[in-house]
């Protein structure tokens, strides 16, 4: 896990917060389906979004679905 922001962090986590905002609630994998990045690095970005508290995890059987907040 890198220790400090790169652009390339930077830009994965607007691209999946405005994803996320556009289309509503998805599953990881629809996530990184539309993103083209493993499943490891979009969870990676979605920890950090989640603990910017701009996303939130929603646990449906063993599939997780994120959210924009508010």
């Amino acid at each position: 896990m890198p220790r400090r922001m790169t652009a390339r962090i930077i830009e994965r986590k607007k691209d999946i917060y405005e994803l996320l905002k556009e289309r509503g609630e998805l599953p990881t994998s629809e996530i990184v389906k539309e993103t083209g990045l493993t499943h490891s690095q979009a969870f990676y970005i979605l920890r950090l979004l989640l603990r910017d508290g701009k996303v939130e995890e929603i646990k449906r059987g063993k599939v997780a679905y994120w959210r924009v907040t508010g």
